[in-house]
């Protein structure tokens, strides 16, 4: 297994956990990032052994989304190059939604903007009460190109609007009326006894008719076609070069009011 120097795979028989592991800023994804947590599913898929992958992120968020400077250089890039960037997002989220194995998220803290799209192509997902969701991308003139397709199968689209269109925050009772998560529990021991009691259950059932039912219900749930995934990267690449995508950045990070 490789070294990473923005995951953490921690391996336990048939279970895997892969921890993000950049705490200091709340596990914001940037390009290294993205692309180990790509090569880690994409190894991962011929080991026969592994069954179940969990993802999970050290200190007190599990993903506050894109990296603050990551996007920041985003804007002095071409457009061919934010396509490359886009293309290597959106694949991730792809290889974690196809993967072999279960995917189970387990979210607390912050989730916001991409980390959303880390548990909409989860299997699973779970929730501490306190998380606080938020797909907040419209707020600073982006768009939620990449993770929208995934959302749809788990958020009705007419609450998925609302969500992005105010980009406001919301909690985990929330999340699991909205549908992003299965559950959500009032401790972190609850969580944990529960996530436990979930994976036994399903080791006790047939490799292979998990696998074909995963690989059934997606094929079953999805709403986006390959040239549909195709726009929503190109859509994500051309925002991120706008006028209105950068004065909203820049007005986060001053702190003020966007001049829109």
């Amino acid at each position: 297994m490789e070294k990473f120097q923005t995951i953490k795979p921690e391996f336990n028989g048939p279970v895997v956990t892969l921890w993000l592991s950049r705490p200091d800023v709340h596990n914001a994804l940037n390009d290294i990032m993205i692309r180990e947590i790509s090569s880690f599913f994409t190894s991962l898929d011929g080991n026969i052994e592994i069954r179940f992958v969990i993802i999970r992120g050290e200190g007190k968020s599990f993903c506050s989304g894109a990296d603050l400077q990551w996007m920041k250089r985003a804007f002095t890039l071409s457009k061919m190059e934010n396509l490359k960037e886009s293309k290597e997002l959106s694949a991730m989220f792809g290889i974690i939604y196809k993967s072999s194995k279960i995917v189970i998220a387990v979210a607390h803290g912050n989730v916001f903007g991409g980390g959303n799209g880390l548990i909409a192509v989860s299997d699973l997902a779970y929730g501490i009460d306190n998380s606080v969701f938020s797909l907040s991308e419209t707020r600073i003139g982006m768009a939620a190109a990449s993770i929208t397709p995934y959302m749809l199968q788990k958020v009705k689209g007419t609450d998925l609007k609302e969500l992005i269109f105010s980009a406001k925050s919301f909690n985990s009772d929330e999340a699991v009326k909205y549908g992003l998560i299965n559950r959500s529990f009032p401790s972190q021991t609850d969580l944990e006894n529960h996530l436990n009691s979930i994976i036994s259950q399903m080791i006790a059932n047939g490799k292979q008719a998990l696998r074909e039912s995963k690989q059934l219900i997606n094929r079953l749930m999805e709403h986006a076609n390959a040239a549909e995934m195709e726009k929503t990267t190109a859509l994500l690449a051309q925002i991120r070069v706008s006028s209105e995508a950068q004065e909203g950045f820049s007005a986060f990070l001053e702190k003020r009011k966007p001049k829109w």
